[in-house]
Parts: structure tokens; C-alpha cells; sequence
């Protein structure tokens, strides 16, 4: 008996056989229980779902979104959603009213939103175009508004907030024309959990027939067929029970894809332990045993290396919770817990049910017709090692040359397809808003003290400056750079270029105001000049002391013409007689017409010889000479011309009133001459001060030649002007680009309160912390964003000694970022599981076959079937159907294929070192022929089960199954069939070293 039977598995099986009823039902009613007690593991997973995503811990980028979110009172923005809206009829008033109901149902739900970016509602935002242009699409039919959400991204909190305004939204645009969905990496996260979880029973369905098919066609009857699929449903029932439970009480990680894989694996290996030990019992049976005796020496035999396979995949599995990343590290302890619920069902249930079996004359073996051909390929093989190896290794190598061409992708959005309801999202905005606009990276400046000041904001933005000029950068958007330009008025050169335009106004103005000004003063410095040309300093003075007198004297007029007033009072009592004997004028002049018309008549009576006879005539005769000439017509008309001579053919009366008016005009003039006093005083004053400054008669004469002078350097002083403020107007449009602009705010510019609400947008914290969006057009799932967020990080931290923002940290967030920490977190984690699971398989084989030599090629073996594997992976993703691999499909797909490779090398090793007791070639031939049928069923049929995962709509878990399914294949048919065999024959009893044979 070989040394790797055990006689210990052999009394279990026997007991196993004995009590075979009490066993059944024990497992039946563990099956009960586990799935009464505990729910659904699809509902576990659903709610204790673990993040994709890296932690605070392991992502400086999340951490730094993080800070960023509780400097700027926004917490949960690391965990936040883009709601996006559409509709043909536009942001018409029924989605205006939709869309507020919204925003206010989103704001009134505490418990799962942290906060509510609404920019189409702040009153500040509706007057800014800008503003409503990243919200609200050019053609107005799309708009969306951004919600943070409680939990870290993908955790049980998270989930339970996204399902809960996943509610509010369906509920708000229900019946409408408007379209709404949600986006995002919360989006698509949990869009991705909830399609894995959908497609379970889906892979399940599948995986059953497929195996079912491939077991009858193995052992060719209906009950043995069954046996497996009956052992594997057990297994399924309490594994899923017994891993729900412990992570709906928080002991083990799940996700959904965990749960998937753990399920795919469990069936696979379930199986596989099956077909071993069946196949042993078979085997026995047709060596002439009892099927009692059979069982027992299959239990005996098998049990050992069955707990040897599974403690690999186990613990290699397990060895995953070493990972930094949730989503590795919750992989593993499913996938261990649900092979070892496989492996104890396989060795009790199992033998329990052939027991029973047998007794009915069922389970039993047919006749073996693949015997020979196993036979036939073991000569074969050792007849010609060296071309058998060849080949194997040339299609190994062949495959594996596709592996430096890998591109793996951190895009969680590829995993899902384009009906995913974050994906139709996403597909609206980049269809109607610049691509990947509304998913920036951040810029985050933590500095020791307040950024608020020129000296600061200089610096930060030739940091912005220095950053914007990196490759891929679109756009930085900040406090210098609010449009993602250079605020206009910070800029020297918008301020060289307004200095001179207003030195080219202030010259203008100048020239049009003061040049007539001078003209004037000019002219008038020249009468001045000519004044003083006929004085000297002696009249000057003289000037000064004649000047009080003359004052003296007016105060003396003013006393007489007091005295003149009352004189011309009394005269205003005649005037009236002396204008009535100017009215008499007329009258008069007509009296003296007629006494001339009647000096005829006079003539007449003084040459009648009559009239001196008679004494009447004589007498009428003198009188009218007299009345003529003597009278007092006479004296009245003397009177009138004096009178006429002084008042110059005015009345007496408008003589005195005109007089009276000179005199109010002259009291006036008098009564300022208090005030002319004071003015002379302080005149006077002046003269004195020019007198001591040296000031003379002759620099008064010179006065208009010195403002001739004047009015020159003016002309001068205009001209430079011009051609300064047209220097400085070319040097500002010159200067005008990002590299030579320069940037200075000046001191008021902070004061303003225009300034002040801007800047709370990207300063907070007392002006401590200061936040840039950097957008591009990179795709931000893609290699290249995650090497720009690194660039930004390493420029803007060299942009920092010797400024104002020396001692200040420089982090980047956004999930460019983020997937950039996720890919370092994962080459870390890849390596390290590589490592341990490498290690873990060569301890096992080590210690069931006690030796070194062996397990070294065994292990070289798996190692090249994994790199094969995944080599064809990416021939057919990623080069035929375009898609990248998953980021996580390398590391989830190596644990696998290494470790069921590996247990199927331990079959056949073990195997080998019973039968080469005889000799090397003769126990190849033999552990060929025994092992063949059953390590090639076994192969089929855990690659079904995982390929049957390619059914899901989960583009991740479609490359899983395919690439572990390939690799199983590969090792069934490629390495195990005939590089294994051949590399034993090589190396011989070296393979058992340091033990003997």
C-alpha cells in the first residue's frame, strides 16, 4: 500500500457507510437550518457589498477628496452621483417643476444625502451664463444635478442611499416626458452588483446542464451521472447559507462578485472531488473488491489528496485577506469556505449515498473504454518525451507572448453593458456636453497659513500655470483662473495695457483741458508783463501805501453823500412844478406862433394914421409887443430851455430817480469795502511772502515767457505720454499668453465683494485650503488620465518651495486619481499574492508528497499555464473583440487556475509516486492510464462551471470564466497530459528528493 493511503480516511469511510441514513439527514437538516436562520446570500451581498475602490487608507486621492469635501462643505463628494435629466420639449416649466420637487425631495432626505449641487436653482447662478452652460446642455434638452451620498463609496450604507434617491427620482419624473437616470461611479457600482447578483441563478442554470451533460457522458448512467450534481447542490445550499451569515454579522467580506465566483468554484471543485473518488471506487470495484471494501479503499486513498487539493485552493484563497484592496481581499475567504464545505459533503455525503447505492445494485462501474487510449498516449508520451514536451511548450510559449501586451483597464463602466441604467446616463452627457466634463480631477493646495493675499495668488496660479501646460490638461478652473483663463484684471499684462490706455486718456485730457488753460494764462501774463513794464518796485510800493488812504477817502464820500441824499430829498418836492412848466412848452410855443402870425397885425396899427389918434389902438398895440418880448410868455419860455439845457430833455423827476439809483449803486460798491480791506490785507500778505521768496517786479515781467516755456514742456510732457501709453498698450497685447502674461492682484481687488464670493468656490478653511478642477479630454478611466493625476501632483508640489506656498501639501483626487492608487495598490497586491499563493502550493505539495524536486516543476508548470492562459485572454478580449481586461482579472484568475492546476498535478504526481515503484517509465505509463479519464473529467468539468459564468452580462466576470475555464483546459489537456509526464521521466527518482522512493 502506498505511504499516501490513509487508514484513518479508510475507518471514516467505513463509519461514513455504516451510519450512511443518520449522515444524509444530518446534512439535510444542516441545509435547513443554515438557509432558515440565515437570508439569501444575494441579499447579503447586495447590502454588505464591499467597494471596488481602494480605501482612504490605501488611496491618497480618495483621502484628499475627502478633505476636500469637508473644507468645502461638501461631505460624501468622494461618494457622490450625477443625476442626468433629458427631454425633447427642453427645460420647458413641467421639468422646471420636476426638477425643483426633486432638488427639494434630494435636500429633505438627511439620512442618505450629504448635499445637493443644484446650480440651475442658486439665485447666483441664473444670471451667470457660464455658470448654467455645465449644467444645462447649448440645445437645453439635457441638464443634470449632483448629490453626495452617505457611506464610503460601495459599502452597505452607500448601497442603501443610492437605492434610496434611485426612489426619489423614479418617483418625481414618473409619467413624464422627461427621462431621468443616475450616474457616476456610485451608479455603476451598484449597477454592477446588481447585474452579477441577477446573473447568478442564470450561471447556475447553465453551469448544471452543461455538467450534467458531461458526467452522463463520463460515466454513461443517469444515477452515477446525478451523484455530482447531487453533492454539488448540497455543498451549494450550505455554503451559500453559512457565508451569508457570517457577513450579515460583519465576519467575512463579501461582494457581489465574490459571491459569484465562490458559487462557480464550488461547483467546479464539488465535482472534481466527486469524480475522484468515484472514479477510485470504480476502479476497485473493477480490480474485484466489494463496494463496501471498494468505498472504503477509495476513502482511504483519495481522501487524502482530495484534502490536499481543497487545502490549497483554501488557503491560497484565503491568503487573499492580505490584500490592501476590499474587493481582492473579499474573494478569497468565500471561494475557501465554499471548498471546504465541498470537501467535507465529498467525504461523507458522498460515501454515505454510494453506500445506499450499492446496496440497490446502483452507482456501480460500466466497463472501462477509455482505458486503452490512456494506455496507448502513456507509451506514447514516454516513447517520445522530448517532442511531446516541445510541442507542449511551444503552445504554452505561444500563448503567453500575448501577455506583454496587456492593457488592463480600471473603466468600471466596460463591465457593464450599455443598457446599465449608470451607462445610459453617462452616454446622454457625453453626447450632449463636452466628453468627460463633468468628471474632473481636483487640484487640493492644504497650505500653513491664509492664501488670500497677492503674494499667494501669484504663486498658485503659476502652479495652475505650470499644470495647465502638462499634456491632456483641457482646462484649470480656479480662484486666478475662474473660466479656466487667467482672471483678466490679475493679469500684468491687462494691466500694463490699462495703464497705458489710461495714460493715453489722461493725455488726451490733459492736452484738450490745460493747453486752452495756458493759452489764457499766457495772454494774460502778457498784459500783466506789460503792465509791470511801466512799474517799479518803488510804484509797487508806493501802490501799497496809497491804498489805505484811498480807502479812507471812500469812507468819507460815503458820509457825504448822506449829506447829498437829503439835498436831493427836498429837491424831489419842486420837481413836480418844474416838470409841469416843461409841459407848458408846447403851449407856449403856440402863443409865441400866433403872436408872430400876428406881428402883421402890430405893424398894421402902427403905421395907421389912425391908431395913434385913437388910445385904444395905441394901447392894444404895446401890450402885444410886450406880451412878445417882455412878458412873462417870455420869462416862461426862458425858464423852459435852462431847464431843458441841464436835464438834457429828461423831466426833473427822472433826473432825481436816476440819481438816487447812482447812489444806491455807489452805497453798494461802499459797503464792500470792508471786505476789500480784508481782501488787501491778505493781498498785501502775499506781496510780502513774494517779497521773501525773492519774488520782484522782473519775474512778474518775465511771467509770460516762463509760461511760454510752460506751455512748451506740456506739449512735451503730452507727446511722451503718448508714446509711453502706446508702449505700454503693444507690450500688454504682446504679453497677452498664458506664459508671459504674469499675474498680480492687486490689494482692493480681495476687498471686493464680487472678488470674496468667487473665491469662497475654490478657497475655504480661513483661506488655508485651495481647490483647482482640471478638466480633460482624456478618458478618466483610462492609463492616461491615471499618469496625468500623477504629473499634476508631482508639478504642483514642485511648484511650492521658495513661494508663498512653501510648507504647503499638494494632493489630486478625482477617479483618475483614484484608479491611479488603485492600479498601485494592485500591482502591490498582485505581487504579494503571487508570492504567498506560490508559496502556499509548494508547502501543500511538499507535505503530500515529501518532497522538494517535485513540487518545484509541478509548480513551474501552473505558473506557465496561468500566463498562458491569460495570454490568450488578451489575444481574444483585448485583440479581437477590443476590450481591455479587467484590472482585477489577472490577480482573481491566478489563484484559481494555480491552484486547481496544482490539484490536478497532485493527482497525478501522487499517483505516480504508488506506481513508480517498478520503474519510471512503467509508472507513467500506468498513472497515465488510471488517471487519464477521471483528471480529464474533472477538468471538464470544472471548466464548464466557469465558463459558464460567461453567460453574465458582467464583462468582468465573463473574462473570469473564460480565462480560468481556458486555463483549466489547458492544464487538463496540455500541461498535465503531457509536460508533466515528461518532465517526471527527466528528472526521475529526482523528482522524490530528498526522500526515497
Amino acid at each position: 500500500m502506498s505511504h499516501q493511503y490513509s487508514p484513518a480516511f479508510e475507518r471514516a469511510g467505513r463509519f461514513v457507510a455504516k451510519h450512511a441514513k443518520l449522515v444524509i439527514l444530518a446534512w439535510i437538516a444542516v441545509a435547513v437550518l443554515v438557509n432558515a436562520a440565515w437570508p439569501q446570500l444575494e441579499r447579503v451581498a447586495n447590502e454588505h457589498s464591499v467597494s471596488p475602490l481602494p480605501t482612504g487608507e490605501v488611496s491618497p486621492a480618495l483621502a484628499s477628496m475627502k478633505e476636500m469635501g469637508k473644507a468645502f462643505g461638501r461631505p460624501g463628494i468622494d461618494n457622490a452621483v450625477i443625476i442626468v435629466m433629458h427631454s425633447d420639449n427642453g427645460f420647458d416649466a413641467e421639468s422646471q417643476a420636476r426638477y425643483s420637487a426633486l432638488i427639494d425631495r434630494l435636500g429633505a432626505n438627511k439620512e442618505y444625502v450629504t448635499f445637493v449641487q443644484d446650480q440651475l436653482g442658486d439665485p447666483r447662478m441664473r444670471s451667470n451664463p457660464v455658470a448654467r452652460k455645465q449644467v444645462l446642455s447649448e440645445d437645453g434638452t439635457t441638464w443634470y444635478a449632483m448629490a453626495g451620498l452617505a457611506g464610503d463609496l460601495g459599502t452597505p450604507l452607500a448601497q442603501r442611499a443610492y437605492r434610496s434617491v434611485d426612489d426619489l427620482v423614479k418617483q418625481t419624473f414618473a409619467g413624464s416626458a422627461t427621462t431621468a437616470n443616475i450616474t457616476g461611479a456610485a451608479g455603476t457600482i451598484t449597477d454592477m452588483g446588481n447585474a452579477a447578483l441577477g446573473d447568478l441563478p442564470k450561471i447556475g442554470a447553465v453551469t448544471v446542464v452543461v455538467i450534467g451533460l458531461i458526467l452522463l457522458l463520463v460515466f454513461r448512467s443517469w444515477f452515477t451521472a446525478m451523484l455530482p450534481l447531487l453533492v454539488m447542490g448540497m455543498s451549494l445550499l450550505i455554503a451559500r447559507g453559512v457565508i451569508a451569515g457570517l457577513a450579515d454579522r460583519g465576519l467575512v467580506p463579501v461582494s457581489s462578485v465574490s459571491a459569484g465566483l465562490m458559487m462557480a468554484v464550488l461547483m467546479g471543485a464539488s465535482v472534481n472531488y466527486t469524480v475522484f473518488l468515484v472514479s477510485r471506487y470504480h476502479e476497485r470495484i473493477r480490480a474485484g473488491e466489494a463496494p463496501p471494501d471498494a468505498l472504503a479503499h477509495a476513502c482511504g486513498s483519495m481522501t487524502r489528496v482530495i484534502l490536499a487539493t481543497a487545502a490549497t485552493v483554501a488557503i491560497a484563497n484565503i491568503a487573499q485577506l492580505t490584500a490592501k484592496l476590499a474587493f481582492l481581499a473579499a474573494a478569497g475567504p468565500a471561494v475557501s469556505m465554499g471548498v471546504i464545505v465541498a470537501f467535507f459533503v465529498v467525504t461523507t455525503l458522498l460515501p454515505a449515498t454510494l453506500s445506499l447505492a450499492a446496496q440497490r445494485g446502483l452507482g456501480l462501474p460500466g466497463p472501462d473504454r477509455a482505458g486503452v487510449y490512456w494506455h496507448r498516449m502513456g507509451v506514447n508520451i514516454v516513447r517520445h518525451p522530448w517532442p511531446v514536451f516541445g510541442a507542449a511548450i511551444v503552445i504554452l510559449l505561444a500563448a503567453a507572448s500575448f501577455v506583454p501586451f496587456m492593457r488592463p483597464s480600471f473603466d468600471m463602466s466596460r463591465v457593464l453593458p450599455d443598457s446599465a441604467q449608470s451607462n445610459q446616463g453617462m452616454h446622454i452627457l457625453n453626447a450632449h456636453f463636452p466628453a468627460n466634463s463633468v468628471m474632473p480631477q481636483y487640484l487640493l493646495i492644504q497650505a500653513p497659513s491664509d492664501l488670500r493675499n497677492p503674494r499667494a495668488l501669484a504663486d498658485l496660479d503659476q502652479m495652475a500655470e505650470r499644470v495647465s501646460q502638462l499634456p491632456g490638461v483641457g482646462k484649470v478652473v480656479g480662484i486666478t483662473r475662474p473660466d479656466g483663463n487667467k482672471l483678466t484684471q490679475a493679469t500684468l499684462a491687462w494691466q500694463i495695457g490699462y495703464m497705458g490706455t489710461q495714460i493715453d486718456k489722461t493725455g488726451g485730457q490733459v492736452n484738450a483741458d490745460l493747453r486752452p488753460q495756458l493759452e489764457r494764462m499766457s495772454k494774460l501774463a502778457d498784459v500783466m508783463s506789460a503792465m509791470t513794464n511801466e512799474l517799479g518796485d518803488g510804484d509797487l510800493v508806493r501802490m501799497q501805501q496809497m491804498m489805505p488812504q484811498m480807502l479812507s477817502m471812500a469812507k468819507e464820500v460815503e458820509g457825504q453823500l448822506d449829506r447829498y441824499q437829503s439835498l436831493i430829498s427836498q429837491m424831489g418836492t419842486v420837481a413836480g412844478m418844474v416838470d409841469q412848466l416843461a409841459k407848458m412848452g408846447p403851449s407856449v410855443e403856440a402863443t409865441f406862433s400866433a403872436l408872430d402870425a400876428g406881428a402883421s397885425l402890430t405893424q398894421t396899427l402902427a403905421e395907421s394914421p389912425f391908431c395913434p389918434v385913437q388910445p385904444d389902438c395905441v394901447k392894444l398895440r404895446d401890450q402885444l409887443v410886450e406880451l412878445r418880448d417882455k412878458g412873462p410868455l417870455a420869462s416862461a419860455e426862458n425858464l423852459r430851455e435852462s431847464v431843458r439845457a441841464v436835464t438834457g430833455g429828461k423831466t426833473i423827476t427822472q433826473l432825481l430817480g436816476d440819481m438816487n439809483n447812482q447812489f444806491k449803486q455807489i452805497r453798494g460798491l461802499l459797503a464792500k469795502l470792508p471786505e476789500m480791506e480784508r481782501k488787501f490785507e491778505r493781498i498785501s500778505g502775499y506781496f510780502q511772502q513774494l517779497q521773501g521768496l525773492g519774488v520782484d517786479m522782473n519775474s512778474v515781467k518775465t511771467m509770460g515767457v516762463r509760461i511760454r516755456d510752460l506751455n512748451t514742456q506740456l506739449e512735451d510732457t503730452v507727446r511722451s505720454m503718448g508714446e509711453a501709453a502706446v508702449t505700454l498698450q503693444t507690450i500688454g497685447k504682446d504679453s497677452n499668453s498664458p506664459a508671459a502674461s504674469g499675474f498680480s492682484v492687486p490689494g482692493a481687488m480681495l476687498q471686493n465683494p464680487g472678488f470674496k464670493e468667487l473665491s469662497s468656490a475654490f478657497l475655504q478653511d480661513g483661506g488655508r485650503t485651495a481647490m483647482y478642477l482640471v478638466q480633460s479630454p482624456l478618458n478618466p478611466y483610462g492609463p492616461e488620465a491615471m499618469q496625468l493625476s500623477r504629473d499634476m501632483e508631482r508639478v504642483g508640489s514642485e511648484a511650492t518651495p521658495n513661494t508663498a506656498l512653501a510648507g504647503a501639501t499638494v494632493s489630486v483626487g478625482g477617479f483618475p486619481a483614484i484608479n491611479a492608487d488603485l492600479k498601485k495598490a494592485y500591482d502591490s497586491d498582485l505581487r504579494e499574492i503571487i508570492v504567498v499563493t506560490l508559496l502556499i502550493i509548494f508547502l501543500v505539495m511538499c507535505l503530500l508528497l515529501r518532497a522538494v524536486v517535485a513540487p518545484l516543476y509541478l509548480l513551474g508548470t501552473v505558473l506557465l499555464t496561468y500566463i498562458a492562459s491569460l495570454g490568450i485572454g488578451v489575444l481574444v478580449f483585448q485583440v479581437l473583440l477590443g476590450q481591455q481586461l479587467d484590472w482585477a482579472v489577472p490577480a482573481m484568475t491566478f489563484v484559481l487556475i494555480v491552484a486547481v492546476g496544482a490539484d490536478y498535478n497532485m493527482l497525478f504526481i501522487s499517483r505516480l509516486r504508488e506506481e513508480s515503484a517498478r520503474g519510471m517509465r512503467l509508472g507513467i505509463i500506468r498513472t497515465v492510464r488510471q488517471t487519464g479519464s477521471v483528471i480529464t473529467s474533472a477538468g471538464l468539468v470544472f471548466a464548464a462551471s466557469l465558463l459558464g459564468m460567461m453567460v453574465g452580462s458582467v464583462n468582468q466576470m465573463v473574462q473570469m470564466g473564460f480565462i480560468i475555464g481556458l486555463g483549466i483546459l489547458l492544464d487538463t489537456f496540455i500541461v498535465r497530459t503531457l509536460m508533466v509526464p515528461t518532465l517526471a521521466q527527466a528528472f526521475g527518482k529526482l523528482s522524490w528528493w530528498p526522500s526515497k522512493a
